[in-house]
């Protein structure tokens, strides 16, 4: 199960870290801000091990619905608490901006990464069966 864990982990980093790296220098966040770079970095560092272990729930027997809809709520009660932590709320005055800003980027990666994810399992099974059959 630990290692489960720090492979959950593993993944989360590997795929947190370029996604927000990007959003950081497209959105100039960190220069409209003030805020340390530091401070950004260490919050959504914090915030992608939340992703992964979030992601633990597929490996449940729950139905891949529930476990997708856990999932995505999980994911953007992080985004929206890392968003807090790391001082966006400021940039967004009205904080409810956040949903015009945040949100729909938050959509689109979420997207893009659950179909890399997808096509990969898909890819893997076809090699497997290759190799069965």
């Amino acid at each position: 199960m630990l290692r489960k864990i720090f492979s959950h982990i593993g993944v989360g980093l590997a795929v947190g870290y370029p996604v927000t790296t990007a959003c950081m220098w497209i959105f100039g966040a960190w220069q409209a801000t003030g805020l340390s770079v530091m401070r950004m970095y260490t919050v959504w560092l914090a915030a992608s091990v939340v992703y992964s272990l979030i992601s633990l729930i597929y490996d449940t027997e729950l139905p891949l619905a529930l476990s997708i809809g856990i999932h995505l709520a999980g994911c953007i009660a992080t985004t929206f608490a890392a968003s807090w932590a790391a001082g966006l709320f400021k940039v967004f005055a009205p904080w409810p901006f956040w949903f015009f800003y945040v949100l729909p980027a938050f959509f689109v990666m979420y997207l893009i990464i659950g179909g890399v994810i997808y096509l990969d399992g898909k890819h893997k099974a076809k090699k497997i069966n290759k190799k069965i059959g």
